[in-house]
């Protein structure tokens, strides 16, 4: 049986790879970039990250000077 996708879902579980790539960008982007972020954010983040490692997704840091 074949796992359904609820992007719209308040579990990070049940959204889609693509909307958790898509969504791990974004709060890198305000945590490390924009540096405006708050608690909340930095626990979707983590539970963004946890779901895609479940998933054997394992993103990649870039070091930039």
């Amino acid at each position: 049986m074949t796992k359904k996708y609820d992007d719209n879902s308040d579990k990070f579980a049940d959204w889609t790879t693509a909307k958790l790539k898509s969504e791990a960008k974004a709060y890198h982007q305000a945590i490390y970039e924009v540096e405006c972020y708050g608690r909340r954010d930095l626990m979707n983040y983590d539970g963004i990250l946890k779901e895609l490692y479940n998933r054997n997704i394992t993103p990649k840091n870039d070091l930039r000077f």
